[in-house]
């Protein structure tokens, strides 16, 4: 049987073969979620950033990841119509702030998440570059952002590896305690 490849290293029956309630599995899922993201994603878009006028194609990367980083955050299987709450959720991040206030997010949505996914352009007044002194500047008229691309780039993947982190540390924490628990019962979460 020919398994789906899900990552350049696993494929869907190495996905299978883990069982999410044993701890010792914990870490190979985390390892297979940096290796699909890194894999098919950013390592594409690190590559994209040498090339000089990347800087969309590198947001635009940066733009579904950041979605779905959020999603495994928060837990979401089904991120339909949810696309504004999770980028925004993601850009409240500590690599974000405090560049990226509310009004930022919402303009960072609108103008580069969906200007770039639908339109293939920056809509509004946003200038993507590079070498800033900032993550986010206000232009001088106050109508728009400049947002550095290699700056929210690695801001990302920082973020990523936070994430990833955080769920090693609980794998640790879990296997050290030798705490190799039975799953709740649906009975007991209701109760």
């Amino acid at each position: 049987m020919n398994a789906l490849r899900i990552s350049p290293r696993y494929t869907s029956l190495d996905w299978q073969a883990s069982d999410s309630s044993a701890p010792k599995d914990w870490s190979k899922a985390a390892d297979v979620v940096r290796d699909r993201l890194d894999g098919r994603f950013l390592q594409f878009a690190s590559n994209c950033l040498k090339e000089k006028h990347s800087g969309f194609v590198v947001l635009a990367i940066d733009c579904l990841l950041a979605e779905t980083i959020q999603q495994f955050r928060d837990g979401v299987t089904n991120g339909h119509k949810r696309s504004e709450e999770m980028v925004k959720r993601f850009l409240e991040g500590i690599q974000f702030q405090p560049d990226f206030d509310a009004k930022a997010r919402e303009a960072f949505y609108v103008d580069i998440r969906c200007g770039l996914l639908h339109q293939a352009e920056a809509k509004g007044m946003w200038l993507i570059r590079r070498k800033q002194a900032a993550l986010l500047q206000k232009l001088a008229d106050g109508q728009g952002y400049i947002v550095d691309v290699e700056r929210f780039h690695a801001g990302l993947q920082d973020s990523l590896n936070d994430y990833l982190k955080k769920m090693n540390q609980i794998c640790s924490v879990r296997t050290a305690r030798g705490a190799f628990y039975e799953a709740e019962s649906d009975t007991a979460s209701t109760q």
